[in-house]
């Protein structure tokens, strides 16, 4: 296993780390989504919880009592709600009631309530859930860092419908024209996802499928699960360089198979500022060498990367008005063209 990747005795929580080559003790614990539910769950019901995971919840806040538990992004995905397109106040407010009780207990509390009934919330919380998402456009005001990585995940299910049929270089110089010369950002992450799926072995792309749930039923709100799943290693990542809001040597606590997966070959490198955007330098390893042709293809990319970031840099400097909107334009005609594509292949 990865230096980065350790997961719990119950095999319920792991812990990532930044980089494959080192580890660390961390003081700072990013809790993904589904950790905090999982939290919320323990605080409101425990016996209804089945045993293995009461225990690791149990063992998990009792071993992390003295570290800095960092479930904001959590929070805002959790009770993000597409119906409203704002925030469900409350469920925030049930969940948050929840998660505060816990950091405030000690080890003699968590024991005392792993075999109690639990809270009783005497609020109201209503979650509707949403229909065919059409469109996700209108929740970005809200969620503009994932606007970037949401284009680009559009573009690979875009592109994910030809694969078998098209020559493969020319699927990812697609999917590389998109993002160097209409997004203008090269994300790593996203960068690496279509390089596994794209030009690696069908065995590497397995965990690209995972994590991008291809052939979901509604595959807009699919690809917005994806995307908060790379916002959380990302926001890792800068957060252990740059300490972003008191943020001290982080680790990342996740339940996500296909984030664990991704992260087990992802390592922080370093760390650049353009035009005050913090961007993370990041490497992917593995064993598995290219051919020729390929190896050759990828030098080229990487080359016209190098070249073109004068120009990726332009796009955001100054009032970034207009080029946000051109990207709007282009990511509601991908939206239309793949929730388009699914209905047909649904009636087929």
């Amino acid at each position: 296993m990865s230096n980065n990747i350790q997961t719990d005795e119950h095999s319920i929580f792991t812990f990532i780390g930044v980089s494959t080559e080192r580890d660390y003790d961390a003081f700072s614990l990013i809790l993904d989504s589904n950790v905090v539910i999982l939290m919320e769950k323990f605080f409101y019901e425990p016996q209804k919880m089945k045993p293995e995971y009461r225990e690791a919840v149990v063992d998990f806040l009792i071993n992390t009592i003295d570290k800095d538990k960092v479930p904001g992004f959590a929070i805002q995905e959790s009770c993000w709600d597409r119906n409203l397109i704002s925030l469900n106040m409350p469920q925030l407010k049930k969940l948050e009631q929840a998660l505060n009780m816990i950091n405030s207990w000690e080890k003699d509390d968590i024991l005392k309530h792993k075999n109690s009934s639990g809270f009783e919330y005497k609020g109201i919380v209503i979650r509707n859930k949403p229909s065919l998402t059409e469109s996700l456009i209108p929740h970005f005001e809200a969620n503009p860092m994932i606007m970037g990585s949401y284009a680009m995940l559009l573009k690979i299910h875009i592109l994910n419908r030809r694969k078998s049929k098209a020559n493969k270089f020319k699927l990812f110089r697609e999917f590389f024209d998109f993002m160097n010369y209409e997004v203008k950002a090269v994300h790593a992450i996203e960068h690496s996802l279509a390089i596994d799926y794209f030009l690696r072995s069908s065995t590497k792309g397995e965990y690209v499928q995972k994590l991008l749930k291809f052939g979901a039923k509604d595959p807009l709100s699919a690809i917005l699960t994806s995307c908060w799943d790379i916002f959380f290693l990302r926001f890792l990542q800068l957060s252990y360089m740059k300490n972003i809001e008191g943020i001290i040597m982080p680790k990342l606590v996740t339940r996500d198979d296909a984030l664990i997966e991704l992260a087990r070959y992802s390592s922080i490198q370093g760390l650049i500022d353009l035009n005050d955007t913090p961007l993370p330098i990041v490497s992917f390893d593995d064993n598995e060498e290219f051919d020729a042709e390929t190896i050759t293809f990828l030098e080229e990319i990487k080359y016209e990367t190098i070249r073109t970031v004068t120009q990726r840099a332009i796009a955001y400097s100054g009032d970034r008005t207009v080029h946000i909107n051109n990207l709007k334009k282009k990511i509601r005609e991908m939206e239309n063209q793949l929730v388009n594509n699914e209905l047909v292949s649904k009636s087929e």
